[in-house]
């Protein structure tokens, strides 16, 4: 009865690569279409072949036949049964999945706070960005411990390894105190020079208005024997939503300093925002370091940074970007920093990671931005815009995305939606068709002034390639790596072989644009012949939003790959024997 062949698959062929499709003729709430499958086959003028399989799971394979043609192919001519494991051989996995065996009881649980509901027309959530993992020997016992950042109402958990690769938490009563807090990011460093790992965590998150108490960051002291006590007033009260922190001796008098990351105001998403570089007094006190040392007011909205020495000459500079932002690189001076912007390198960036990828003696970085896989669009001739004015002068700040056709822009958003911030448009246009296919200008009007204008020249998670002195030029990832926003990388080693992985996806954004859940954590390496990365395989178990990813020491030469996820528990990853 099924004449058409609905529900047969199709794998296709050619020149060692493959498509694949499934006919189904349904796409969405009362539409169809026909019952073919079509292919798209570039110049090829033959196939290899095609392997058909219905779905009574009879299969039959067609060889060498030539393409811009149709082909027919029936049921009654397939035999035999279909194994998809005799045409598509599992391949060996890297790595083994041991969360049952580690049994870490810790899960992140995200509040249930709304952007949208304070910011109308922001083009995505920015409370949901946790959580994050800082990864160090409190104890000195050779095993690695973490501490995992807790949302607003669930505070951070430092657990302890022990020595059957369990974890225990510990130190509770200290980390609850804060359980207000959103922890954005933390690092274990020594702060006081007593050879013991401190702890540093950053508090952020969208939910307070500037200078709530509850976005003071903390610095917390090793006792020696990996318990914790605050250290009072030995940091500056900077009473902001930030993102990030970063750790180096800037200045080589032998202490570790801090850069945090400024991320946006509660109110008014887009406008740059400080971020700060704390300096260490040796004894584990911090002052923010004045215009003369570096320039970090209004610098953007910083999501990311790293110290590395992108030169080469012994002293860490800093690497930051963010959203609507360049790839800035402050180059350091013998303590003091210039500022050097990335040429054509503004995007909605998330997270960096600085390493000597092509190996020429100088570290690159890869740089995790939106992706492709998105109605937004943007390149240098076209960017994306982000229009940040009280338009309507009712006290509220408001945000207007929009993308370039041909110079001419157009909103984002549809007149619907825009009205909902802004009712004054409803009198300016009564109607759709009034706006129907006309530019921003023309929608606004008048109100189109005085306005700060960001743009991202590109959405596509890149790497920067460093010529030696500290210059970079940017380069695609393979397209595998586009499919979602990417919030974290980390290296894997096989063999003498360095592979890295790519982790993403967010739900945080508006039913129009639809949420970004395409993309599983990826393997890629470089590949030096052809001068370029390639992916390998994904980790096709592992789903959910990803926001970080470290390895910690396991005892021996164990590792262990933690992968932290939005709102779900923790991963546990070790590579295979």
């Amino acid at each position: 009865m099924n004449t058409s062949g609905i529900g047969a698959k199709a794998y296709l062929f050619a020149k060692g690569k493959m498509q694949y499709q499934q006919l189904m003729l349904t796409r969405g709430f009362q539409s169809s279409c026909e019952p073919k499958l079509h292919f798209g086959l570039d110049s090829l003028h033959s196939i290899d072949s095609i392997l058909i399989v219905w779905p009574d799971q009879k299969y039959q394979v067609i060889k060498n036949f030539a393409t811009n043609k149709n082909v027919i192919v029936k049921q009654i001519e397939a035999s035999g049964h279909f194994n998809y494991d005799d045409f598509f051989p599992k391949k060996e996995n890297l790595w083994q999945d041991i969360t049952s065996t580690v049994d870490c009881k810790w899960k992140h649980i995200e509040d249930d706070f709304l952007d949208f509901n304070v910011q109308n027309l922001i083009p995505h959530q920015l409370s949901t960005r946790g959580p994050k993992i800082a990864v160090g020997d409190v104890n000195k016992d050779g095993l690695d411990d973490f501490f995992a950042c807790g949302a607003k109402e669930h505070p951070g958990c430092l657990m302890i390894q022990t020595k059957d690769g369990k974890f225990i938490q510990s130190d509770t009563a200290i980390f609850n105190k804060a359980a207000l807090s959103e922890d954005v990011d933390a690092v274990f460093f020594d702060a006081n020079n007593d050879s013991y790992p401190d702890l540093f965590v950053v508090s952020g998150g969208n939910e307070y208005d500037a200078g709530n108490p509850n976005l003071a960051d903390r610095l917390y002291m090793n006792d020696g024997k990996g318990h914790f006590t605050l250290a009072e007033n030995a940091l500056p009260q900077i009473l902001t939503n930030k993102s990030c922190v970063s750790v180096a001796d800037i200045d080589k008098d032998g202490d570790m300093d801090l850069f945090i990351g400024g991320l946006a105001d509660a109110k008014k998403y887009g406008l740059p925002q400080s971020s700060y570089l704390l300096i260490n007094d040796g004894k584990g006190n911090f002052k923010q370091a004045d215009q003369t040392i570096i320039k970090l007011n209004e610098l953007g909205m910083v999501t990311t940074s790293s110290f590395v020495d992108v030169n080469n000459d012994g002293w860490m500079d800093l690497i930051a970007t963010g959203e609507w932002m360049p790839l800035k690189v402050f180059i350091n001076n013998k303590g003091t920093f210039t500022l050097r912007d990335i040429n054509q390198s503004t995007g909605l960036w998330q997270t960096i990671y600085c390493a000597d990828m092509n190996g020429d003696g100088f570290p690159d970085i890869l740089a995790g931005n939106w992706g492709r896989n998105s109605k937004l669009n943007a390149n240098k001739d076209s960017p994306l815009k982000l229009y940040i004015k009280d338009f309507d002068n009712n006290g509220t700040v408001e945000q207007i995305i929009a993308y370039t056709v041909n110079g001419k822009e157009y909103p984002f958003l549809g007149k619907d939606q825009l009205e909902l911030s802004l009712p004054i448009l409803k009198k300016e246009h009564l109607s759709y068709d009034e706006v129907a296919g006309k530019t921003l200008q023309y929608m606004f009007g008048e109100l189109f002034a005085g306005y700060t204008e960001l743009k991202a020249e590109t959405l596509s998670s890149s790497w920067f390639i460093n010529d030696g002195k500290g210059n970079f030029t940017r380069e695609d990832l393979p397209a595998e790596l586009q499919l979602a926003p990417i919030f974290s990388f980390a290296s894997w080693a096989v063999g003498n072989e360095i592979n890295y992985v790519a982790a993403g996806n967010f739900y945080g954004v508006l039913p129009y644009e639809g949420r970004y859940d395409a993309m599983n954590p990826t393997l890629f390496n470089y590949d030096k012949r052809l001068g370029q990365f390639v992916t390998l395989s994904e980790f096709s178990s592992i789903d959910g939003e990803c926001r970080d990813a470290k390895w910690i020491n396991a005892g021996g030469r164990k590792k262990v790959l933690i992968v932290a996820r939005n709102n779900k528990q923790l991963i546990f990853l070790k590579p295979a024997p």
